[in-house]
């Protein structure tokens, strides 16, 4: 990444989003909300900023982040995720979508990941 391009996260829920901004407000860090309100910043004033989004995602539950190669693998996660009512929130980073998800439903990630990826790259089942 150059040092011009800025990083940004933001969180797709609202509230989490509300949340985000209002720990910034307090730490009095410098950042701007880009077009689509997610919060750009430099890269000197990442470690305050991540620190901020921490305590968001500490106050949801235990976590671990999924990433995925590809936005549509993303996607595909997402909804099998909701179909089987398993909690996640999802956050915009410059490098593509993050999952917060729950450590303690690390098993049923583990079971349902392979539905994710792409047709060409499904594990075969045995």
């Amino acid at each position: 990444m150059s040092k011009k391009t800025k990083r940004y996260l933001k969180f797709e829920d609202a509230a989490l989003q509300s949340s985000f901004l209002e720990q910034l407000r307090r730490s009095g860090i410098a950042y701007e909300l880009n077009r689509s309100g997610a919060v750009a910043f430099a890269e000197e004033n990442a470690n305050t900023i991540i620190s901020a989004a921490h305590r968001v995602r500490d106050a949801q539950f235990p976590w671990y982040f999924l990433k995925w190669k590809t936005e549509g693998e993303a996607a595909r996660y997402q909804n099998i995720l909701k179909q089987a009512n398993i909690p996640f929130f999802v956050e915009q980073h410059e490098s593509g979508t993050w999952l917060l998800v729950r450590r303690a439903d690390r098993a049923c990630h583990e079971r349902l990941w392979p539905e994710a990826l792409e047709p060409t790259k499904k594990r075969r089942r045995t």
